[in-house]
């Protein structure tokens, strides 16, 4: 450490008269070392996630984002977060090489670009808030003097918080775009630390991961003495309430008895998109029998789940399969006397006569124990290029070419709940919708006592995704504060409770280690307990409230980072134009 610190902060060694030898600084060498740096610090932060979930290992990566960008010039800075986004980007979306070897090289990039406006602000941040005008007119030497001044504490712990109120505002952005592995989700087998979500969401811990590496930055900054190393304590002692608050949150759970019997169908069938009628055939035998395989078991289920698309062709078309899909679904469903909720391609409902061919949704439906379509959710939230191209219309035509997938689904808009049972009300989220805390929050608020999600990761059957999937949906069951029953085509068929536990996985014989990560295919009747009435939790009735309160607070941090730089830029007009200057 104190070589890392000699080198990165430049430990004046002179004799006080005079600003150390800071050349390194603008050396090839000295640059390509602190890139290196930032992109060994964004790989730090890759490996806090699935598959490795070496999970302090984010704190670390937060702190070298921050050493680097806080002690260079703010272009300098910029290249450096983009770098750092490479070296987290790049590692932990390899997953995406199994749809195309050239995607996770095409969105890192453009992902990387908000930890660069991130670090391409600190430098101006920590300029003109750290230091006090006298401090910054009297040169180094005052400046060095000043932050290790016991004065310099309030300055230092507002600007490590409004630094990672920053951060956590545009990772908040970013998840509007992309919303997959942001800070948070490294946790999410630290039940202590991510109860927080019930209150803040997850953006609660996407900031206290910020804070801490700010906190260290500022201790490491200061000799881990003085205010910095007060700033850091501050951090320590924040985290450690938080993690108490989520163990006593823990002590207190009261699970309820099962009372609702969901079986999930695994089918683990191959990617399908673009099957064929043999295809289609056979993935709608697979399911059927498993279906009936689950219905011959002990206890007997209540409701059948199927995952997303199982079955790869609309459920109304003029299919063959199609056809054969909705007889065999009816006569399983007449037969047995037990209802079904499955995921399937259709299309949206369209008042006849309309002017235009109804559009492709992807759908989960409901049929009661007569067999009758009872709802039908559309799903809202699509994977942009995957279920729609964005800006398709502003796009080249080659460019269109190269990623169409030749459907542009037509998404949602009901958030309504599907009534399941009179008591059991299912907010249905459909693969990758299960990652968004907006949708949830929304199902939660219209009346779903649980969370069901339909999922297909036949995409990936090979790779992390499907564990990453898993993490990044694990916290909305602790933001709501409902139970979450996962279904998904080839693993991760489970239940989540509200607290974050992963329970009742449906095991499989399998080469991964964990049971909830084993692709397979099999049943499992779950046993669930559903409150009839939950209280909402603090998260829920008030929705983004943390985002407001840190973008009151990054409001006011700003406008003193531009106060300071206005005095700045005075000071220096009056000391050029004072007389006897040579001006």
């Amino acid at each position: 450490m104190p070589q890392l610190r000699k080198f990165f902060l430049s430990k004046p060694e002179t004799d006080g008269s005079e600003a150390p030898d800071e050349s390194w600084r603008i050396s090839r060498a000295g640059k390509l070392f602190r890139l290196l740096t930032a992109f060994a610090g964004g790989a730090l932060y890759a490996a806090a996630l699935p598959p490795f979930n070496l999970e302090p290992l984010v704190f670390a990566s937060v702190f070298l984002l921050y050493l680097v960008a806080a002690e260079s010039h703010w272009r300098f800075a910029a290249l450096a977060g983009w770098v750092w986004g490479l070296g987290w980007s790049l590692f932990a979306y390899q997953f995406l090489r199994e749809i195309d070897p050239a995607v996770p090289y095409l969105l890192a990039p453009v992902i990387s670009v908000w930890p660069a406006v991130w670090a391409g602000l600190i430098p101006f941040l920590k300029r003109n808030t750290l230091y006090p005008l006298a401090a910054e007119l009297g040169g180094f030497e005052e400046r060095e003097k000043f932050l290790q001044s016991s004065a310099a504490f309030g300055r230092w712990l507002c600007f490590a918080v409004g630094s990672a109120a920053l951060f956590t505002l545009l990772e908040w952005t970013r998840s509007r775009l992309f919303n997959w592995n942001d800070l948070a989700v490294t946790q999410y087998r630290n039940l202590a630390l991510i109860q927080l979500a019930a209150l803040t969401g997850s953006y609660g811990i996407n900031f206290l991961i910020a804070l801490a590496g700010g906190a260290l930055y500022a201790a490491c900054r200061t000799g881990f003495r003085g205010p910095g190393l007060r700033v850091l304590l501050a951090a320590v002692l924040t985290l450690t309430l938080a993690m108490l608050g989520g163990l006593i949150r823990l002590n207190r759970e009261k699970p309820v008895k099962p009372n609702w019997f969901p079986a999930v169908i695994q089918g683990d069938i191959s990617q399908r998109r673009n099957a064929n009628t043999n295809q289609a055939q056979e993935a709608l035998e697979i399911y059927l029998q498993l279906s009936r395989d689950a219905l011959a078991g002990k206890p007997k289920p209540e409701i059948l789940l199927w995952p997303e698309s199982a079955v790869p062709v609309p459920y109304r078309s003029t299919h063959s399969v199609s056809f054969l899909f909705r007889i065999g679904l009816q006569n399983l469903i007449l037969q047995s006397g037990v209802p079904m909720l499955i995921g399937a391609i259709d299309f949206e409902d369209k008042l006849p006569g309309s002017a235009t061919p109804p559009g492709m949704t992807n759908s989960a439906l409901f049929f009661n124990h007569r067999g009758r379509l009872r709802h039908k959710y559309d799903k809202i939230h699509r994977v942009p290029y995957g279920e729609y191209i964005p800006f398709r219309r502003c796009l080249p035509g080659f460019i269109v070419r190269m990623i169409d997938m030749n459907r542009d689904l037509v998404p949602g808009a009901d958030y309504n709940p599907i009534e399941v049972r009179s008591d059991v009300r299912a907010g249905t989220a459909i693969c990758y919708e299960g990652v968004f805390g907006y949708l949830t929050r929304e199902f939660a608020r219209r009346g779903a006592n649980v969370l069901v999600v339909l999922s297909n990761d036949a995409w990936y059957p090979k790779s992390s995704e499907p564990e990453q999937h898993l993490a990044n949906a694990t916290l909305r069951a602790v933001e709501t504060g409902l139970p979450m029953v996962r279904c998904g085509n080839n693993g991760g068929s489970l239940v989540v409770t509200p607290y974050g536990r992963i329970t009742q996985v449906l095991t499989v014989d399998g080469p991964e280690q964990r049971p909830e990560l084993r692709r397979g295919r099999g049943v499992k009747t779950l046993a669930v307990g559903v409150e009839p009435s939950p209280s909402y939790t603090f998260y829920v009735r008030h929705g983004e409230w943390f985002i407001a309160v840190l973008a009151a607070v990054e409001a006011v941090f700003l406008l003193a980072a531009f106060a300071g730089f206005k005095k700045r830029k005075q000071a220096l007009l009056d000391a050029i134009r004072r007389p006897g200057t040579g001006s």
